[in-house]
């Protein structure tokens, strides 16, 4: 009797300590981060900001380029688009992220883009991080962001029960999403909203969405609305031939 009883108390102690080195390392596993986030989040406030202006002209340089018929490119980098996220997403756009979740960066590598944030909720502090990348359908100006997995720290998380969520946020943020699937991953397409008051009836095609080495490029072309003729830039020898004629007429006068 007395060895029984050792032997289902020595069971209990390797059970007992089975469990603690499982909840242990599912412990450690959720406090791994990738280092491409700690990279990342060692960046100065200075650089960040610095980044951030340089998306920020990018931007605004496509948007101009994108109202005149022709074609357009822009390229936009890994280090301007974290050094976005890390100095003007918080300012900006101070509710855009859900509640205990801040810090997002991304990674850009050929063919896949990686994304991490901070999350803390309760007594849950961990790395949230997914893998995945994005391409143009056959559909106009929509976009196929094909999510890999995702990860808390090291541990997989199911993303079935937040694609609802997921959604939801990005219909209110202007970007309506539709899901699919590719070899059993999730698929979020979106149709880009190009077709805006500002744009006077131009119609905007994206023709290339490339993920890239640390560097996202995206090219397409304006045309102009259906019975318009299409506005023909001048060349600087032509502006400078023009004003130099005003300058001898107002002379003349």
């Amino acid at each position: 009797m007395r060895n029984l009883l050792r032997a289902a108390l020595v069971l209990v102690v390797l059970a007992t300590a089975g469990v603690a080195v499982l909840l242990t390392a599912a412990y450690r596993a959720t406090q791994h981060v990738p280092e491409f986030y700690q990279a990342a989040l060692a960046k100065r406030p200075v650089e960040e900001k610095a980044a951030a202006d340089q998306l920020e002209r990018q931007v605004l340089e496509l948007h101009n380029e994108a109202r005149k018929p022709g074609r357009w490119v822009a390229r936009f980098s890994q280090e301007q688009i974290n050094g976005w996220l890390a100095a003007d997403l918080p300012v900006k756009f101070p509710g855009a992220l859900p509640e205990g979740v801040s810090d997002p960066r991304v990674a850009i590598e050929p063919g896949r883009m990686r994304l991490a944030v901070r999350y803390d909720q309760g007594d849950v502090s961990t790395v949230l991080s997914l893998a995945g990348d994005a391409y143009l359908t056959d559909k106009p100006n929509e976009v196929a962001v094909h999510i890999e997995h995702v990860r808390a720290g090291a541990f997989p998380v199911p993303l079935a029960q937040f694609l609802d969520q997921i959604a939801e946020r990005a219909g209110e943020a202007g970007l309506p999403i539709r899901w699919a699937e590719q070899e059993g991953d999730p698929v979020a397409l979106v149709v880009l909203p190009l077709d805006r008051k500002e744009f006077k009836g131009k119609k905007l095609q994206v023709e290339q969405l490339e993920i890239a080495a640390g560097e996202i490029v995206v090219s397409g072309r304006t045309e102009a609305p259906e019975g318009e003729a299409p506005e023909v830039e001048k060349s600087e020898l032509a502006e400078s031939i023009e004003a130099g004629a005003e300058t001898d007429a107002a002379e003349t006068r």
